[in-house]
């Protein structure tokens, strides 16, 4: 790889890196709360996730329960 691309690379990093944070600073209002919206990007879907999943899990345990509670109307 030559240095221009390597330049290039970095260069590309640098200014994606200050957009996401202008960005974020303009709809947080103030670099500390854009840190912390940036901080907390990451870990938003994993919460969304597993609360899904937990959903799920309960769904399912309530559709077991009412298959084998003995009643023949489930």
């Amino acid at each position: 790889m030559s240095r221009t691309r390597i330049w290039s690379v970095l260069v590309f990093i640098v200014l994606a890196f200050a957009l996401a944070t202008a960005i974020f600073w303009i709809g947080d209002g103030s670099l500390r709360e854009a840190g912390a919206s940036m901080d907390n990007l990451p870990s938003d879907p994993g919460s969304e996730i597993s609360e899904t999943t937990r959903e799920i899990v309960d769904w399912t345990d309530t559709t077991l329960q009412r298959a084998t509670d003995g009643d023949d109307r489930t």
